[in-house]
C-alpha cells in the first residue's frame, strides 16, 4: 500500500502520492511565502505583466473564476432568455473559441435537465475511442447549445438544412477573430434566406464583448443586444463568455454560481487550499521534469464528480495558461499511454493509492479550482497566463504535393517541406517516419481541419488513427480540431511533431469574399498554421490532404496498422 496525502475542503478532495507529492510539498512553501492565495483573491495586478499593463490602462481582464462578480449577470440573462422564448428561439448557437466555449457546454450538461437519451443510455457504455464530444448539449422540451468554433462546413450545414431548427436558433457571439466573423456572416445569410426582416435578424444575435471596443461598436450599429465582459484570457468558465450562452441555453446559472461560491473561502487560506495544492502538484511536477500531465477519470467512483468532458475543457485551459510548458493529454480509454519519467497522472474521482494525483468535487468547484490551479501553475513556471491570445496565423497558398497515394478521387496527398518526410516513397513510409520522429521529439500533435462530430463527421475515425499511432510511437498523441495550440510565452522551443489533416468537402457553405466557399477558406487557414508551425516554430510538419475524407481516413488507418 502506497502512502498518499489528502487535502479535504468541504466536498472537494485532492490527493497526491510518490514523487508528485514530494515535488508539490517542496513547492508549497514558496507559494505561501509569496502570498499567492491572497494575491489571486484580490486580483493583484503586480502578479503578471499583462495585468500590470491592463491596470495602468484601466482595462479589466478575465481572472480565474470569480463567481461573486458574475451574479450581476443573472438578471440580464433572465431578461434575454425571456425575450428569446417569446420569439420562439429555443436553440442557441455559440460562435466563439477557446476554453469558455467548452465550459459553456459543460455548464449546460451539468446544470441543465438531463436528456432522455442520456437517461436511457446503458450504464458504463463506452464511447468510441478517441471520438470527439457530441457538439450539442440539450435538455428535453427546452433549449440546446451548439458550439461552432472553426471553419468546418458540417456544423453550420446541419443547422441550416433543418429550417425549423434554424427558425428556433439564437446566436451568441463571443469571439472577435476572422473565423468567428465568417461564421456570423453565414448565419446572417441563412436567416435572410428564411425571409426574416433585418430587424428580426438583429434580435437573433447576442454579443458578449469588452466595452468600448470594435466588437461592441459593431453590435450597437447592428442593433444586437450587448453583454459587457472583461477582455478574454485563458480563463473564463464563470465569465460572461460562458455564462451568457449557457444561461440562454437553459442552464441554471444561479445554482452554478451558488455552488461555486461555496469553495471560495478555502482558496484564500494558505493551508488546506485545494487550488493551491493542485497548482503545486502541476507546477511542481513540471519543475521536477514531468512536463506531460495525463488527465483521466473514474466518474463512477466519486459521487457528484463530473464525468466525461471535464478533461477536454481542463486540457486546453492548462496548455494555454502555461504557454505550452505543461502538455495536457486527455486519456479517454481509447489512446494508450506508456508510463515514462516525464509523465504523471491526475484523475477526476480516481484512486489515491494508485494514481499520482486525484481530484474529486462538484462540477462548479471543479471549474473554480482548475482555473485557480492553472494560474498557480503559470506563476510557478514564470508564464503570464493573462497575456493576449496567440496571434492569428492567417492564410497561405497551397504548395504542391510531394506525392499522391491511392486512386484518383480517393487518394491521400502528402505535403511537407521537411526532408525526413519528403523522402518517404509511400504513405506507410510517411507514417513510419512520423512515428519515429514523434518518439524522438516526445509528442505527436494531430491537428484535424475536419468535422469532429463522431457520427456525422470524422471524429471517430481520427480517434482510431490517433490510438494506433500512440501505440506505435509510445509517446503522447494529442488531437486538436481546427486549431493548433502552439507553445508561446516562454523561452523554450516548441516540442513535438505535427500531423496536419485537411480534406475535400462533400457539401459546402457559400461565403462572401475571394474564397467563395467555406472549405476553401478552411484549407487556406490550415496552410497558415502549417507555415507557422514549420517556419516560426521550427517544427517537423507533414500535411495529409484527403480527397475523399472517409476513404482517405480508412486508407490512413490501413497504412498505420500495416506498419505496426
Amino acid at each position: 500500500m502506497t502512502a498518499y496525502t489528502s487535502v479535504v475542503s468541504g466536498e472537494t478532495t485532492i490527493t497526491a502520492r510518490g514523487p508528485v507529492r514530494a515535488a508539490a510539498e517542496r513547492t508549497l512553501g514558496r507559494l505561501w511565502i509569496d502570498r499567492i492565495p491572497v494575491r489571486l483573491a484580490s486580483e493583484d495586478p503586480a502578479l503578471w505583466p499583462s495585468s500590470t499593463q491592463a491596470a495602468r490602462e484601466g482595462r479589466t481582464l478575465c481572472w480565474p473564476a470569480q463567481p461573486g462578480t458574475s451574479r450581476a449577470l443573472l438578471e440580464r440573462i433572465g431578461e434575454l432568455r425571456a425575450a428569446a422564448e417569446e420569439d420562439g428561439l429555443t436553440e442557441v448557437a455559440l460562435l466563439g473559441r477557446g476554453t469558455p466555449a467548452r465550459a459553456a457546454e459543460l455548464i449546460v450538461r451539468y446544470f441543465g435537465t438531463p436528456s432522455p437519451e442520456a437517461d436511457a443510455a446503458e450504464p458504463g457504455a463506452a464511447e468510441e475511442p478517441g471520438a470527439a464530444e457530441p457538439e450539442r448539449a440539450s435538455r428535453p422540451g427546452g433549449p440546446a447549445l451548439t458550439v461552432l468554433d472553426g471553419l468546418e462546413a458540417g456544423p453550420p450545414l446541419r443547422i441550416g438544412r433543418d429550417r425549423e431548427r434554424l427558425r428556433r436558433t439564437l446566436v451568441v457571439v463571443t469571439g472577435y477573430d476572422p473565423v468567428t466573423d465568417t461564421l456570423r456572416r453565414i448565419f446572417v445569410r441563412m436567416f435572410g434566406e428564411l425571409g426574416l426582416a433585418p430587424e428580426e435578424i438583429a434580435r437573433r444575435f447576442v454579443v458578449v464583448a469588452p466595452p468600448g471596443g470594435l466588437p461592441a461598436k459593431k453590435a450597437a450599429d447592428a442593433g444586437h443586444p450587448l453583454i459587457e465582459a472583461p477582455e478574454p484570457t485563458a480563463f473564463g468558465a464563470l465569465s460572461p463568455y460562458a455564462l451568457v450562452p449557457a444561461g440562454l441555453a437553459g442552464a441554471d446559472v444561479a445554482a452554478l454560481l451558488e455552488e461555486a461560491t461555496a469553495v471560495l473561502p478555502s482558496l484564500t487560506r494558505p493551508e488546506n487550499n485545494p487550488g493551491l495544492v493542485l497548482g503545486a502538484i502541476l507546477g511542481g511536477a513540471v519543475r521536477d521534469g514531468r512536463e506531460t500531465v495525463v488527465l483521466g477519470g473514474y466518474p463512477a467512483m466519486a459521487a457528484g464528480t463530473p464525468g466525461p468532458g471535464l478533461a477536454d475543457w481542463a486540457a486546453p485551459l492548462l496548455a494555454e495558461a502555461t504557454g505550452g510548458r505543461l502538455l495536457p493529454l486527455v486519456q479517454n480509454g481509447g489512446r494508450p499511454v506508456v508510463p515514462a519519467d516525464d509523465l504523471f497522472l491526475v484523475t477526476v474521482g480516481g484512486r489515491p493509492r494508485q494514481d499520482d494525483a486525484t481530484f474529486s468535487g462538484p462540477p462548479a468547484a471543479q471549474f473554480v479550482v482548475w482555473e485557480y490551479a492553472a494560474a498557480v501553475t503559470a506563476y510557478l513556471l514564470g508564464v503570464d497566463p493573462l497575456r493576449p491570445p496567440d496571434p492569428d496565423p492567417g492564410e497561405a497558398a497551397p504548395e504542391p504535393a510531394v506525392f499522391v497515394d491511392g486512386d484518383p478521387g480517393q487518394a491521400v496527398e502528402v505535403h511537407t517541406s521537411d526532408p525526413g518526410f519528403a523522402e518517404a516513397p509511400d504513405l506507410p513510409a510517411v507514417l513510419e517516419a512520423v512515428v519515429r520522429r514523434a518518439a524522438a521529439e516526445g509528442h505527436l500533435a494531430i491537428v484535424a481541419h475536419l468535422d469532429p462530430d463522431p457520427v456525422g463527421g470524422q471524429g471517430a475515425l481520427v480517434g482510431r488513427l490517433a490510438a494506433v499511432l500512440a501505440a506505435r510511437c509510445a509517446r503522447p498523441v494529442t488531437v486538436d480540431w481546427g486549431r493548433r495550440r502552439p507553445a508561446t510565452g516562454n523561452d523554450r522551443r516548441e516540442k513535438g511533431v505535427y500531423l496536419m489533416m485537411t480534406g475535400n468537402a462533400d457539401q459546402d457553405v457559400p461565403i462572401e469574399g475571394r474564397y467563395h466557399w467555406l472549405s476553401l477558406l478552411q484549407v487556406a487557414r490550415a496552410l497558415g498554421e502549417v507555415r507557422a508551425a514549420a517556419r516560426e516554430g521550427g517544427r517537423p510538419v507533414v500535411r495529409l490532404h484527403l480527397r475523399d475524407r472517409r476513404a482517405g481516413l480508412a486508407r490512413l488507418l490501413e497504412s498505420a496498422r500495416g506498419g505496426a
